[in-house]
């Protein structure tokens, strides 16, 4: 009598667990914490989902080591974990030891560390690859009022992916100035210390950086390296994304560098930052022989097209190739088709897309702007969109996937109970 008593009940109260589980899946809490915000906001029986962005905006600038603008006006010093507040999972940085840091005696590293205050002679350094210094100085005149700052330039360009160089990032600080930019963009970001102590490339990023990892380029003695990051777009899917900054100096050693990306570059990507080589197209042949006595003169090397002619054998895609509109600030030199991105007149920093990438550069999107004498180099930019044949493919996927779930969850859970 009282095992069945007992049966009876447990029916019963299976039927109940059923009902109040699927209760609690229809009334369920969607728990969302914005930026800035230090109490979660409740949102009951509404579904919160993030629209796919109509454009994708990306962009690259060298920062110049934040040495001629500071990163923000003002730090509030409020900063968590690297990372926005509501992304508690998020990474504060990726710091791998470069030959500087290399060395356990303490007199040879001294020997080995580069200056980073004082202008060090590019060609004579040049003919010992390990002690040369890998920075790029400002020419005199360059700063204008001194009341910009970083951040007030890349307000105005309101990416959502961004390539930085020649970053500076202290660990033992905060990671910052970095992490005070990032905060102040409202953006997640990745940090990769390359040439020197502290200083490299970085990610920053609207979206979630799902995952990143950084590579030495050509080998481990190699100073400079290539940070790669998964940006997960909102209901659009991944895009991944490299900054590097290539050698400055000798495009021999840039081609061993680009050619050793482009072998371990197993996904679909977009590529962006210092490539520091020149391409033929830019400029008329009175504009080039300009170009190469002009750098005689400056006691630099000849310049190259190497580098840039392999990008393209690679079917790589040069977003200059989609010009919009050029920004009054930025002058394009007479014999030269396209703006300047650093002190010298010439296009140094690219953006540009590998073969089979499901994203297209939007036509009338690319443009130099003006760093405004925040930098010695200017910020290119350019929108992205994913290819629709591609968009209605991954949500009919994702939607049969999310419809087998439902379906192998409900018969999982009445198997259970009934």
């Amino acid at each position: 009598m009282l095992r069945k008593f007992g049966k009876k009940v447990s029916r019963i109260w299976s039927r109940i667990r059923v009902r109040v589980l699927a209760w609690r899946i229809k009334t369920r809490k969607v728990m969302i914490k914005r930026f800035k915000k230090k109490s979660p906001i409740v949102i009951r029986d509404q579904k919160i989902v993030q629209a796919a962005p109509d454009h994708i905006r990306v962009a690259t600038f060298n920062v110049a080591m934040f040495s001629l603008a500071p990163a923000v006006s003002k730090s509030d010093g409020n900063w968590v974990d690297g990372v926005r507040e509501h992304e508690n999972t998020g990474l504060k940085s990726i710091l791998k030891s470069s030959p500087l840091h290399s060395s356990s005696n303490g007199h040879e590293y001294s020997a080995k560390k580069v200056s980073i205050n004082l202008l060090e002679d590019e060609i004579s350094m040049s003919q010992n690859r390990v002690l040369r210094s890998p920075i790029c100085f400002p020419l005199i005149g360059w700063k204008e009022d001194g009341s910009r700052s970083i951040f007030d330039v890349l307000k105005d360009v309101d990416a959502d992916v961004l390539a930085l160089q020649d970053v500076k990032a202290e660990e033992e600080n905060e990671m910052k100035p970095l992490s005070d930019l990032a905060f102040a963009l409202g953006m997640n970001y990745v940090f990769a210390e390359s040439w020197a102590p502290e200083y490299g490339n970085a990610i920053l990023s609207k979206w979630p950086i799902k995952r990143s990892k950084v590579q030495k380029i050509y080998d481990d003695q190699d100073f400079r390296n290539v940070l790669k990051a998964t940006i997960d777009v909102p209901r659009t899917g991944e895009l991944n994304f490299y900054c590097t900054q290539l050698d400055h100096l000798d495009e021999n050693w840039r081609m061993k560098q680009i050619d050793a990306i482009v072998k371990s570059s197993d996904q679909p990507h977009i590529l962006a930052g210092g490539i520091n080589s020149l391409s033929g197209s830019d400029y008329s042949f009175d504009r080039w022989s300009n170009i190469v006595k002009y750098y005689e003169e400056l006691g630099k090397p000849t310049p190259r097209t190497d580098v840039t002619r392999f990008l393209h054998e690679n079917k790589y895609i040069d977003s200059k190739h989609f010009a919009g509109d050029c920004e009054p600030a930025v002058i394009i030199t007479k014999g030269q088709s396209v703006q300047g991105t650093c002190k010298y007149g010439t296009r140094v920093d690219y953006i540009m897309a590998s073969k089979e990438l499901t994203y297209q550069f939007i036509p009338g999107t690319y443009s130099v702007v003006s760093s405004k004498g925040t930098s010695d180099h200017h910020i290119v930019k350019v929108d992205l969109v994913k290819l629709k044949a591609v968009i209605h493919h991954e949500e009919k996927r994702t939607k049969n996937f999310t419809q087998d779930i439902v379906n192998a969850t409900r018969d999982s859970v009445l198997c259970k109970y009934l």
